[in-house]
């Protein structure tokens, strides 16, 4: 028997597919593609399209899966770093509110007192911290404590120093414009109120203005307590 051409035979593989070839035409048309490769895939793809067209769905589907596996992994790493930032962030401002954070004490919470040549306070602190007038004879000071030095009272022992009251503890040197040094004791201290106190505060060095500066130091005077003075 002649074999036919692959032009032919796929011009039959519609009739073939429907089984509406007579005999001899089906054994030419099977003869061909059980040889011919091309024409052996398009007998497959045209006797079972359904099966082409789910496995193209398929295809689409596990590319539309991977699609949604990496959108939800890349919304968890968002969803932890966010997590992570605000863990952070509310670490830093516990740490900051509890430990660095300075709040200033009221004189009548300061508990100071006199005693043995000194300044003491019988209440938990965080530190001291004060300035002198341009003349060296005034000490302006305050007290601050925290949030962890409160909860923190053990180990605090009452009666703690603030400040020395001896010549050597109260003497500052004193520089004037021609560079020449001298000494001066302190001869008063003075517990500024809050106001003032966080001025001085948000500052790395105190500087006293330039001009009045009798007048600003005056009213500093009024507004604050008098702790000590020489007798």
């Amino acid at each position: 028997m002649a074999k036919i051409t692959c032009n032919v035979v796929r011009d039959l593989l519609p009739l073939y597919v429907d089984d509406v070839l007579s005999d001899d035409s089906r054994k030419l048309v099977e003869d061909h593609i059980s040889d011919c490769t091309e024409c052996r895939e398009l007998y497959l793809k045209m006797k079972n399209p359904v099966a082409d067209n789910g496995t193209e769905r398929g295809a689409d589907g596990q590319k539309a899966l991977k699609k949604i596996r990496r959108t939800i992994i890349k919304k968890q790493l968002i969803t932890a770093l966010i997590t992570a930032v605000c863990v952070v962030t509310i670490a830093c401002s516990l740490f900051y509110a509890l430990v660095v954070h300075e709040k200033y004490i009221p004189y009548e919470d300061a508990a100071l007192y006199v005693s043995d040549e000194a300044i003491r306070s019988n209440r938990n602190f965080y530190k001291s911290a004060g300035i002198y007038t341009p003349d060296g004879e005034t000490l302006f000071m305050y007290m601050t404590t925290t949030m962890y030095t409160d909860f923190n009272r053990g180990g605090i022992e009452n009666g703690r120093t603030i400040n020395g009251l001896t010549d050597d503890a109260l003497t500052t040197q004193i520089e004037d414009d021609n560079g020449n040094v001298t000494k001066q004791v302190c001869r008063e201290i003075y517990y500024v109120p809050e106001e003032e106190a966080k001025q001085m505060m948000q500052v790395l060095v105190f500087q006293w203005p330039e001009n009045n500066v009798e007048e600003e130091i005056q009213n500093l005077k009024e507004k604050s307590v008098l702790i000590w003075e020489a007798q």
